[in-house]
């Protein structure tokens, strides 16, 4: 009973020490360099990178990137 009771605790500590949500992969800046004009799709491109990132979906700041120049048509040369 006392090694669940410490196990516990040890994994309190752990979790403690953890951020609840992940610095965001993709911030207003980024969006700004790519040529996105702040406003509502502004809000609207980081709100679903910050969906897929916590859903795992996007897994580093590249790929995040890569999704947001792709679905949006941003940094392409036509």
């Amino acid at each position: 009973m006392m090694d669940n009771y410490e196990f516990l605790l040890r994994k309190r500590q752990e979790f403690a020490n953890e951020p609840i949500i992940p610095p965001p992969f993709v911030r207003g800046d980024d969006l700004i360099a790519l040529g996105v004009k702040p406003g509502p799709k502004f809000g609207e491109i980081l709100e679903a990178v910050e969906t897929r990132q916590l859903e795992g979906t996007l897994r580093d700041r590249r790929a995040a990137l890569d999704w947001v120049k792709q679905e949006y048509s941003l940094g392409q040369r036509n």
